[in-house]
């Protein structure tokens, strides 16, 4: 991902709330009225999240944001809208970048998107055992001395 894209991306999420209701084709008025009746009929967030997310794709981001802000800091209900957004076809570094613009732990993240994640390194397992010295060989040493290349 581009620098700049994630940078955009993070100055979208932070702003997100604090532009008004009519910006945006889903506010955040609209999405929290929306979560209340869903929450009346039995609906979970995520469950409203996936709905919302896959009715206006281009509005991914922003849903996002407003749903993450509606989880209240509870990681099981966290994950859950992360498992909706990535179900929902979001791409990993735009889900990242929107849970940290709000506050969301990356490892929480890490946890639904752990196999495509590249904006936070990713998690690639451990890095391979060191080789043995290496002799000779290019333009050094040669024979059995070791090279300083």
């Amino acid at each position: 991902m581009y620098p700049n894209k994630l940078t955009l991306i993070l100055i979208a999420a932070i702003s997100s709330t604090a532009l008004s209701a009519g910006a945006y084709a889903v506010s955040k008025t609209d999405f929290t009225n929306g979560v209340q009746t869903a929450a009346n009929s039995g609906t979970s967030l995520a469950d409203y999240t996936l709905t919302q997310m896959q009715s206006s794709p281009s509005e991914q981001t922003n849903i996002l944001a407003f749903a993450l802000q509606a989880t209240f800091g509870k990681t099981a209900t966290i994950l859950e809208v992360l498992s909706a957004a990535q179900t929902a076809g979001m791409n990993a570094d735009d889900a990242l970048a929107i849970a940290i613009a709000n506050g969301i732990d990356p490892s929480i993240v890490a946890e639904v998107f752990e196999e495509t994640l590249t904006a936070s390194g990713g998690t690639f397992g451990a890095a391979p055992a060191p080789g043995a010295q290496g002799f000779g060989g290019g333009s050094g040493g040669g024979g059995v001395t070791a090279s300083s290349n």
